[in-house]
């Protein structure tokens, strides 16, 4: 049980990590400006914000992990997932074009 605990916080990172880091490429190169980004991004870079400290003391045992820190840790694992799936698919083109 307890690498679990370890395995979800480790992709907890990655995923806040590459989450900033997609977003930081878009608004480099130039294809978003900050204007045009929605208050969803900006809650889930909150949340994951607080999802990255979270895991952080996990990892370095600051915190015991409990039941709770790894549903939180699986569902916005899940939901980046998602999100991924869904803006790499073609369904998002076949939304955006109506």
């Amino acid at each position: 049980m307890r690498n679990s605990y370890k395995i979800t916080s480790w992709l907890s990172i990655i995923m806040s990590v590459g989450f900033f880091l997609l977003l930081l490429k878009e608004l480099i190169f130039g294809e978003l400006s900050i204007s045009e980004i929605a208050i969803l991004p900006i809650i889930l870079g909150i949340i994951l914000i607080i999802d990255f400290f979270i895991s952080l003391w996990v990892l370095k045992q600051k915190i015991k992990p409990n039941i709770f820190i790894q549903i939180f840790q699986t569902v916005i694992i899940i939901y980046c997932l998602y999100l991924i799936y869904y803006y790499n698919s073609n369904m998002s083109v076949k939304v955006d074009q109506f």
